[in-house]
């Protein structure tokens, strides 16, 4: 059945729907209410004649409003599909010729090159958001919020973009947003295994975002305002008779531009619609006697026999999901989130007197995509016509050699022959091919005038096209190049920050709800690194330290029901990127103190090491982690020990220290007695010479007082200086003896 176009007049209403990649809800069958003849529901129904089914008329109020706002929002955004899909074809190629243009050439054997350079321009924005990520940011607000849970919340959400491929989904929208003007992902919940229970966060893509249609009034560029959407997907028929027996197969037979609108039913695929809706639920919010606030129906009975001191009625909203088709409701589920889960990027946004205009990078572009084909095919053309540049000759000259002359253009003959003839009897020349002036400027000014149209358009400085100077160039001159060559673009960069801002929200609105019960979790840090942490919603703490019951390591325990918590995203270059820059920035250094501190460089060698991407750096760290001073050895070397262990290891090392000083003390204790024995036999040295020189200048003064006398004499009294020399040489001994007595004392 062909889609209805919104300038005629409404048809039955029924809706009719496009496809959507796999990205469907996965919710638990306890929370799965099935609709007429969903599997597994086998309750019969028994009416009493003239009873009305509430069931039956709730659910028709459902379809009813979700026909007509389908209808809304297809004629809504009629255009803006239109051109989109424009985009989406000239981008591949597709319409960059006029139709009557290509059928002219081609009946006149001319050529028709298509040299499409937008793809280029369009992965020069995408490739540089994928260099420079935008990262989603946890920050704590309010003061029940804790840092360390913030962190946990970051960590979480890194764990839950590598595992569900969240880049991939990112991407794919982006590239949309900045192709032809918007994109999508979707955050679904799915169980972790077949044997579980436990619901897992994960990010999908929506590889064609013409299969989703967003409530037209909302403003805001992420889509946070919408009040309901549709996605669709297409199913195998067998697969809609298995999980749906009963239902009747009327598909969702209603599209808009971009889906592939025919054929909705076919022999072995049927089209169905997913959609969800805010419902608004009136609640009693009150302030007792007692300064508690809540809503009335969540009081104790003895809360409510209390006084209320003020009241009043709040709009409580909550997200409803249908899998639906024309007909019926298939399923349904109470979304546990306060939000739809679709985020929306957009590209460039102008609104005219109410009606709202999307496009992307391509948009503006065609005209300058379309004369640089035509300039281009132009100047190719007329340089191909040169080595079929026509001969001048007089007539009669190549009689008899026609067939020759004819394969001259398309062989390479080694010679030509013609006949001589005479005008006005003089000899004529010999034929003579025109030369070729090659391409007119024209032609060649205008190809480069529509590159320049290129970047006018795009917003993009595409230097290849330029002839600049960038070899010689500084790098700051560079830098300052690139930053200004970005300025044209980098609103689809900063509109892609304001989407996954909305994701981080999303999730953390999840991540409570999904993690209901105490579970082990692993999040991701932000050097890539894994850890274990226990989310806990029945822990007395938002942030608390345990032990691992497997490993009997410290363990994080956290509970993100405490507090308040902002999302915030920063754009810039990723982690490795950043690791890669600091180890550059490292090694300069280390080349500057290097002459004057050597020292310095081997106390940090480790971390120079870590830094690298080279093959067996790990190893090198842990290597020369090993040889650092026992004081720059990192306390997080002891963060994985219990604390038991950790506290033997604390009064190890006191027992080490008040050793250390011990022995110190008893070094000095022997340093300074073996100081005073050394004075104290120096000094008897010097005593024992000063004796030995007093004794033998006496000696000498006698022997010369002996000599002046007769030789009688003197021998009669030599012998009592002998003897007092003996008893001086007896009196030196003894002095020397009693010193090293003491001494050795």
């Amino acid at each position: 059945m062909a889609a209805q176009n919104p300038d005629d007049p409404p048809d039955d209403g029924r809706v009719r729907l496009p496809r959507v990649d796999g990205a469907m809800n996965r919710v638990a069958p306890s929370n799965r209410r099935g609709g007429k003849g969903a599997k597994g529901d086998d309750r019969p129904v028994t009416l009493r004649p003239g009873k009305k089914d509430p069931k039956r008329e709730r659910d028709d109020e459902v379809l009813t409003r979700a026909r007509k706002r389908f209808e809304t929002v297809t004629s809504a955004e009629a255009d803006n599909r239109k051109h989109a899909l424009d985009d989406l074809k000239f981008k591949s190629g597709e319409g960059q010729w006029p139709a009557d243009v290509v059928s002219e050439r081609n009946f006149d054997k001319r050529p028709c090159l298509t040299i499409n350079k937008l793809p280029t321009f369009v992965n020069q924005v995408v490739n540089d958001q994928r260099m420079n990520r935008p990262a989603i940011n946890i920050n704590p607000v309010g003061d029940k919020s804790d840092p360390e849970v913030a962190k946990m919340y970051r960590g979480l959400i890194r764990a839950i973009e590598r595992e569900s491929t969240a880049d991939i989904a990112y991407d794919t929208g982006f590239d949309s947003a900045v192709s032809m003007g918007w994109g999508y992902w979707r955050i679904v919940l799915e169980y972790d295994g077949p044997d579980t229970f436990n619901q897992a966060i994960v990010v999908k893509r929506i590889r064609n975002p013409f299969t989703v249609y967003l409530d037209p009034t909302h403003t805001e560029p992420d889509g946070s305002d919408a009040k309901w959407v549709f996605v669709t997907e297409m199913i195998a028929r067998k697969e809609f008779e298995e999980d749906w027996p009963d239902a009747d197969p009327m598909p969702w037979t209603e599209g808009g531009f971009g889906e592939e609108y025919r054929e909705w039913v076919d022999k072995d695929e049927i089209r169905i619609a997913e959609y969800f809706e805010i419902v608004n639920e009136k609640r009693r919010f009150v302030r007792l006697e007692n300064r508690h606030e809540g809503f009335w129906d969540d009081l104790s009975d003895e809360a409510k026999e209390l006084e209320v001191i003020d009241e009043r009625w709040s709009d409580c909203p909550k997200v409803m999901w249908y899998k639906v088709t024309a007909k019926e409701i298939l399923e349904e589920s109470e979304w546990p989130g306060r939000w739809i889960p679709i985020v929306k990027v957009t590209g460039n946004e102008i609104d005219i007197s109410g009606k709202v205009r999307l496009s992307g990078l391509i948009r503006n572009s065609k005209a300058p995509q379309m004369l640089y084909n035509f300039h281009r095919t132009l100047g190719v053309e007329l340089t191909s016509l040169q080595p079929k540049a026509p001969w001048v000759m007089e007539e009669g000259q190549i009689e008899g050699h026609e067939q020759a002359w004819k394969q001259a253009n398309v062989k390479t003959l080694p010679y030509l022959l013609y006949k001589g003839t005479n005008i006005n009897g003089r000899a004529a020349p010999p034929p003579q091919r025109q030369q070729f002036t090659g391409p007119p400027q024209a032609v060649l000014a205008e190809v480069e005038a529509a590159s320049q149209d290129f970047m006018a358009t795009t917003g993009l400085r595409f230097d290849s096209t330029l002839q600049e100077r960038v070899y010689d160039e500084s790098g700051r001159a560079l830098k300052e190049l690139r930053e200004r060559g970005e300025l044209g673009s980098f609103h689809y960069i900063d509109n892609l920050a304001r989407s996954l801002r909305r994701s981080g929200e999303i999730m953390i609105d999840l991540i409570p709800k999904v993690y209901e019960e105490a579970r082990m979790a692993t999040i991701l840090r932000e050097d890539d690194t894994e850890e274990r942490v226990r989310i806990d919603p029945n822990a007395e703490k938002p942030f608390q330290e345990g032990l691992d019951p497997e490993t009997r390591k410290r363990l994080k325990i956290f509970n993100p029901s405490y507090g308040r918590y902002g999302v915030t995203v920063t754009i810039g270059p990723s982690y490795a990127t950043k690791r890669i820059e600091a180890a550059e920035s490292m090694m300069d250094f280390v080349r500057a103190i290097a002459p004057a501190a050597p020292q310095m460089v081997a106390n940090v060698a480790d971390l120079i090491a870590k830094n690298q991407d080279w093959p067996g750096a790990e190893e090198f760290t842990a290597r020369l982690a090993k040889m650092l001073p026992p004081d720059l050895v990192a306390e997080e070397t002891m963060k994985d020990v219990p604390p038991q262990v950790q506290a033997m290891v604390a009064n190890m090392k006191k027992a080490l220290q008040a050793a250390a000083m011990e022995k110190q003390q008893l070094t000095a204790a022997l340093t300074e007695r073996q100081s005073d024995r050394a004075q104290m036999q120096d000094q008897i040295d010097k005593t024992f010479e000063a004796q030995l020189l007093k004794v033998a200048s006496d000696f000498e003064t006698k022997m010369a007082a002996l000599q002046q006398k007769s030789e009688d004499a003197a021998m009669e009294r030599v012998g009592r200086p002998i003897e007092e020399l003996a008893k001086g040489m007896q009196e030196l001994r003894a002095a020397m003896d009693k010193p090293e007595k003491m001494a050795a004392e």
